[in-house]
């Protein structure tokens, strides 16, 4: 081990984390360690060679005005402190950049993208630039590494740009020429960016299928009393009792919708989409939040069939109404919701199948319930006071637990 290196980077470390380089060198505790709990070999009778190395480390350290450190009658050392007169020396020694210099390298990266047209990649950089500003770490582990930020700032560029679904791996090899490499390097960290700056409450593990991005291609899936008519050919779908999956390619060929249904219903989750078996409807299964093929599907059925009654099954939970929201606001489809009211929140509560609320379900609802989703008011307010929320799901369940008891 190079010694004197080590020691040097132990003090420097130290005085990064004291913030020193920020403030006024009067005012600054004394910057060293203690030999021994750095080293505890050296106290080790039996490693002479090793006290010999740290003993000539220290005294070369001294010599050249790095540190300060003295003797004691047996010839050890106690402490090493740091001389701040000589910190940039020991920078250009270290051959390591200093917190401002590491600063000022990470905002001349970020500055690249100033000029961004994507709302999401401006607020990050407005937030970052102030935290270098103030010589405060980067969020999501970033440090003051300009480098990978600018990587990051790249990728949410891009992302903010996908208008059709596109699959992580051919996304992977666009920006990188390597199809694992965002999966393996930057996945987790861009979610959670997009998850804290998106303006929609989506749930973090939703949050690329939110902006278009997949792991594998995505289906709408169909069924009920439609007839899809393509160029050449015409489905009728009410001759599948599961109905039918159409691809994002698929829906793009589709040249009209008929519904003889009175309703068209879009449900959340896929097994109460099987579940469902009203007669007189049209389900089709959203799976979350809605992307770009679901809507243009949605608008292609609006288009042709005004006349008819469109409802939205979900979650009884904040998320569920939010994604109802979205899909009203998105499509311009006036949904209305379906089996998401007081009296269905309050059978399953009272038959024992709910979920409690988590701190972030709290918080979400405190903030959107009297804004965003205030039509839901009194449903959300039931969540709050009996501290619960319900899945779908749990509306064949309770049926079954009802069937048993008779």
């Amino acid at each position: 081990m190079d010694y004197g290196k080590d020691i040097l980077n132990h003090l420097i470390d130290m005085y990064e984390r004291r913030g020193a380089f920020d403030k006024d060198v009067s005012s600054l505790r004394a910057i060293q360690i203690e030999v021994k709990k750095v080293y505890p070999v050296y106290e080790d009778r039996y490693n002479h060679d090793s006290y010999k190395d740290i003993n000539v480390a220290i005294e070369k350290l001294c010599a050249e005005g790095f540190t300060v450190a003295e003797k004691n009658s047996a010839g050890q050392y106690s402490k090493v402190r740091l001389s701040i007169a000589s910190v940039a020396e020991c920078y250009r020694k270290l051959k390591r950049a200093s917190i401002p210099e590491q600063c000022e390298n990470a905002k001349k990266r970020l500055a690249e993208f100033q000029n961004s047209e994507s709302q999401i990649v401006q607020a990050i950089i407005k937030d970052w630039y102030h935290c270098l500003e103030e010589y405060k770490k980067l969020p999501y582990d970033l440090k003051y590494d300009g480098k990978r930020a600018s990587e990051i700032i790249r990728i949410l560029q891009a992302v903010s740009k996908l208008n059709n679904e596109t699959y992580i791996r051919n996304f992977s090899t666009a920006l990188f020429k390597d199809s694992k490499r965002f999966q393996k390097e930057f996945r987790s960290t861009v979610e959670a960016i997009l998850f804290d700056y998106t303006d929609e409450v989506v749930e973090k593990d939703n949050i690329l299928g939110f902006y278009n991005l997949y792991e594998n291609p995505t289906y709408v899936i169909v069924k009920g009393n439609v007839v899809i008519q393509f160029d050449t050919s015409v489905i009728d779908v009410s001759e599948m009792s599961d109905g039918i999956a159409l691809s994002s390619a698929s829906i793009e060929k589709i040249r009209a919708v008929t519904v003889k249904a009175n309703k068209v219903i879009t449900v959340e989750n896929l097994t109460t989409y099987h579940d469902s078996d009203e007669e007189d409807a049209v389900h089709i299964y959203l799976g979350g939040y809605h992307n770009y093929s679901k809507q243009i599907l949605l608008e292609k059925i609006y288009a042709d069939n005004k006349l008819r009654c469109y409802f939205h099954k979900g979650d009884l939970d904040v998320y569920g109404f939010l994604i109802l929201e979205n899909l009203k606001e998105k499509t311009g489809i006036p949904f209305a919701p379906l089996m998401m009211d007081i009296a269905t929140i309050e059978r399953f509560y009272k038959a024992g199948f709910y979920k409690e609320l988590t701190a972030t379900d709290v918080k979400v609802i405190e903030e959107k319930k009297n804004t965003k989703l205030a039509g839901y008011a009194d449903v959300l307010q039931f969540m709050l006071d009996k501290n619960c929320k319900v899945e779908q799901e749990s509306i064949k369940a309770v049926e079954l637990m009802e069937l048993k008891k008779l």
